[in-house]
This record gives structure tokens, sequence and C-alpha cells, in this order.
């Protein structure tokens, strides 16, 4: 079992005034965040720039590592937690739509490249990413996507094919019944960070948390903006094809120590090791278990050699 807790921070819409204000505010919920215990802490897109006018020269964005990754990775240090915030970053005479990762160390581990745009920000200067890489954490493989990546599916695909645990997505709009099929359907627990409403997703599709300004008490200032969450990220998305029929073994084998979650109109599962010792990785080499997108990917792999070899052997090729 790998315990982490997840914390979302909603951050209004209108922000704070400017961009120092914004930053100041992030390290005062870092430090309210603590007190939780974090094992991430995701911001929301644009967390640096909000409430700013689009004018402005801070929409050019900020250079990384900056003054923002270095005030939010001195508190980050501090409550040894990961941070993941969206900011504009500057890049020679380029602008991107980012989401960075600091690690519990206070150093910037990597950072993310909105790979879609929208139309207007495209427009207005912004550049696209080319990939949705992940990176290793002492909690699992870690992703981030942004926004409007949420409608594309190549996105997913590319976070699911590097591995991706986690996803972080901080967003402008909330995305609604799409939180539930990403996480499902790419075998991922989705940190959502929005102003409005911050969910968090296991991978069943099922919401664990939630908060945001849509609730009066937060607009008021009685409670927190966190979706705040404890799951087990020593766990794993698969399809039934070709593995269901090992479940009896590897539960004869591990008993209390694994817990499935079968999702049979999907047909796929989500399995968990509940033990500190072994991992769902080990389980897969024993009993020979193929995850959900190595199987997608193998269909794709025999479809195509199918296709090719009808071609070859069909009498118009000839």
């Amino acid at each position: 079992m790998k315990r982490t807790r997840l914390l979302s921070i909603s951050f209004p819409s209108g922000g704070y005034g400017s961009v120092e204000e914004n930053r100041d505010q992030m390290v005062m919920y870092l430090e309210q965040a603590g007190k939780y215990q974090p094992d991430f802490v995701c911001f929301t897109e644009v967390a640096r720039e909000l409430g700013v006018p689009r004018n402005h020269q801070a929409w050019k964005g900020e250079l990384i590592p900056g003054p923002t990754t270095e005030a939010l990775g001195a508190t980050a240090r501090k409550y040894q937690t990961h941070v993941i915030v969206g900011m504009q970053e500057r890049a020679g005479n380029r602008t991107f739509n980012a989401a960075v990762l600091i690690g519990r160390d206070g150093e910037v581990i990597g950072i993310y490249h909105k790979v879609q745009p929208t139309i207007g920000e495209m427009e207005t200067g912004t550049i696209s990413g080319i990939k949705a890489p992940t990176w290793e954490t002492d909690r699992g493989q870690v992703g981030m996507c942004i926004c409007f990546d949420l409608k594309f599916p190549e996105v997913a695909m590319m976070l699911a094919r590097e591995g991706a645990r986690m996803v972080f997505f901080p967003s402008m709009f909330h995305g609604g019944m799409r939180h539930g099929a990403w996480a499902r359907d790419y075998g991922v627990f989705l940190v959502v960070s929005q102003s409005q409403e911050s969910v968090i997703v296991d991978m069943c599709g099922r919401r664990l948390a939630w908060q945001g300004y849509q609730e009066p008490l937060v607009g008021k200032g009685d409670l927190l903006p966190f979706a705040f969450a404890e799951v087990n990220t020593n766990c794993k998305a698969y399809h039934l094809d070709f593995n269901q029929e090992k479940l009896g073994r590897v539960e004869a084998k591990y008993g209390s120590g694994v817990r499935f979650s079968i999702l049979r109109p999907e047909a796929t599962f989500v399995m968990e090791s509940l033990m500190e010792d072994v991992s769902v990785e080990q389980i897969e080499d024993q009993f020979g278990l193929e995850d959900l997108w190595s199987y997608y990917d193998r269909a794709r792999r025999v479809r195509g050699e199918q296709l090719y070899e009808h071609n070859t052997n069909s009498p118009s090729s000839n």
C-alpha cells in the first residue's frame, strides 16, 4: 500500500489582483495545507496570472525556475510535499501555458506545456506543447494536463502510455462528467483544480472529494477551498479480457492483501495491493497480468498485423 494524500486548491477566477498577491496567497494556502500533511498540492491553471488584465506583461510569462517556483518551492520544502502550479512560462521569446511539478525538496521536477491550447490562446501567442510526459515520484508516476486538453483523447493516451498513476488537472473550465470517464478509461487518479469546484476522482471514476467557490461557505471564508483525499496509489487498472480467470489465484495467494474493484459494465477492474512490501507490478509479473493500456495497444498491433497480412495476400495486391 502507498498511502498518498492529495489536496487540490481552488483559486478564485478573479485572482487577487496582481502576480505578487497571487503568489503570496498561494504560499499562504500552502501553509494552511501543510496541516493536512499532503503528498501533493495542486493549484489552478494560470494561478500566477489570474485577475491580471490580459494586456499586462505578466501574461508573457515568467522563467522557470523563477520567483513563483522559488516561493512555492521553499514552502514545499518546509512541509515536504510536492506542488503542482499552473502558470505562464516565458522561454526565450515564446510563452507556454504550463503546469510545473515541484518536488519535496523545493526543486522543479518537471514542466508540462499544454498540448492543446484553445484557438484564442494560440491566436494571442501561446505556443502548443508537443507531448505529455510523466515523472517518477515516491508515490508513483505523475503526469499533468491543462483545461482544454481534457477534450482531446490523444493527450490522455500519451499519459496512459507513459504509465501515469496520478494526473493533475489545473483548469479554467470544470469538465463535469469527463472527470470520471477520463479516470476510469485511462486508469488514473485525476486531481482537478478549478475555481468553482476542485475534485479528486479515483481510477473507478468515483468522486472522492470536492470543494470550491461554488460553495457559499467557501465564498464567505468559513471553509477553505480545499478538496482532500487519502488514496492508495499501489494500484493499477486492467481489462477483464485475458486477466479475469487469474484473479482467483491472485486472491488465493494474497487474501486480504489485495482488493479488486470490478467494473463489469466497462469490462475493466482496478487491482490494489494493500501490502507494504508487494507492489501491483510484482503481482502482475507473478500471474502474467496485462495492464489496461498494454492490452489496448496489443489489440491495435494485432489489428495492424492482420490488415497488413490481408492486404498483402489479397488478390488485388498481386
